[in-house]
């Protein structure tokens, strides 16, 4: 209840701050359409105020089922609203505006059928003293979204500029940028996806075990989920490597596209550690400590940057991702043994002896996906040639006993994530 009183508090500021500032955001965004759109997803920022608060609560009793179901029905609502709103139009700007009316009702509809699954077994509690603990909890989390939100924006400015100084023109230097953050990056989330699962049950998990001072049961659970999600995104490195032109072709008819994800394939475990640890970081009640290394990760991104891109060029994206993301990962985890002295990690050693098995599994599948466009066509080609590279990974972690595929099964049943007593 107190959430959602913040939470409502803050939507009706935002809201009216973007009305009462309408002529500040035209001189911004300098296009009058662009603060009309903004205008018209206002009632947007309310009802998905409503929304984030029941689908939290709903998380935080580790209702997943009901989690996953409304975040399934928002999507189908808003892409059936969308081509009902969008079957007869044909003019841009009206179509857009069509676009955030559907969006609008789609997060209404959303925002009640989540309040209405919350409320068939938990009711509101206003209680005075929850404010500082909501808002202590919750600061340094916005923060890292705030961080994140201006960082992007900052990354989209300097990377063109460098580009430029390094000898690109405008164009190449725009169209360079477009092909490896709107193309190439996106894949490397993928992961993300099957690892996000695991965050999800993990971090209600590992709350409730704090209260209870279970700290054997979160040795287990942290050690189990890191270990899980080294070995998922281990398995999409040497998929990257061995198929990723074939990929950027497939998809975006994009050779380059495809290249740069073969390079980029190392960020896919900084990528998907960062986030996990993360996440744990803020179930361990250290979310302060979780914004503090994500400040220190995109200070060295935005240094790395600058420094290399008029060095090697596009390249120096790849780079200053890999580092910044590494950094965070590291950082993250010490402060993870420092609350957690018993868990048993090693994030370097165990990523060194994955690189081992990851190195001749993606020639393997390349090789085998250029024997096959002989005779398949790309899409063919890298389906059996990354195939072939995961199973290999697969093969190699088992024969050599580097990950223990009995963690994953336990976590696919659900017992070891379940609460167990000391």
């Amino acid at each position: 209840t107190t959430s959602l009183i913040i939470a409502l508090a803050i939507a009706s500021l935002s809201s009216i701050i973007i009305l009462l500032l309408k002529t500040v955001w035209n001189v911004i965004l300098t296009d009058s359409r662009a603060v009309e759109m903004i205008i018209i997803l206002i009632p947007s920022i309310l009802f998905s105020a409503i929304y984030a608060i029941f689908h939290g609560a709903l998380w935080g009793q580790s209702d997943y089922f009901n989690c996953g179901l409304t975040e399934f029905l928002e999507q189908i609502i808003r892409f059936i609203l969308t081509l009902f709103f969008l079957h007869k139009v044909s003019e841009g700007f009206v179509a857009a505006k069509y676009t955030a009316t559907a969006f609008n009702i789609t997060c209404l509809i959303s925002a009640i059928i989540t309040m209405l699954i919350y409320l068939r077994k938990g009711k509101l509690n206003f209680k005075k003293g929850e404010y500082i603990n909501v808002i202590k909890s919750a600061v340094p989390i916005t923060g890292v979204r705030l961080a994140n939100s201006l960082v992007q924006p900052l990354t989209t400015l300097i990377i063109p500029a460098m580009l430029i100084v390094s000898g690109y023109s405008q164009s190449e230097a725009v169209s360079s940028l477009g092909v490896i953050m709107g193309m190439t990056f996106p894949m490397l989330f993928v992961p993300m996806a099957i690892v996000g699962s695991i965050s999800m049950v993990l971090i209600p998990t590992i709350s409730s075990m704090m209260t209870k001072n279970d700290y054997k049961s979160i040795e287990t659970n942290i050690s189990n989920a890191v270990s899980i999600s080294i070995f998922i995104s281990m398995l999409f490195v040497p998929l990257y490597m061995s198929v990723g032109n074939l990929i950027g072709i497939v998809l975006y008819d994009n050779i380059m596209s495809g290249v740069m994800l073969q390079i980029a394939s190392i960020c896919v475990v900084p990528i998907t550690i960062c986030n996990l640890t993360g996440s744990i970081l803020n179930a361990l009640n250290l979310e302060t400590k979780s914004f503090m290394n994500y400040i220190s990760g995109s200070l060295v991104l935005l240094i790395c940057l600058v420094i290399f891109t008029p060095l090697i060029g596009v390249n120096s994206i790849i780079v200053s991702f890999f580092a910044s993301m590494s950094l965070i990962s590291l950082l993250n985890m010490r402060k993870i043994k420092k609350a957690v002295p018993n868990i048993k990690i090693n994030l370097v050693p165990l990523t060194f002896r994955y690189s081992l098995i990851v190195a001749p599994s993606s020639l393997l599948g390349h090789f085998i996906s250029n024997i096959c466009l002989h005779v398949f066509n790309n899409f063919f080609s890298a389906v059996l040639g990354g195939g072939i590279a995961i199973i290999s990974v697969v093969i190699l972690s088992k024969l050599l006993n580097i990950f223990d595929f009995k963690t994953l099964v336990d976590l696919i049943s659900k017992k070891k994530y379940k609460h167990k007593s000391p």
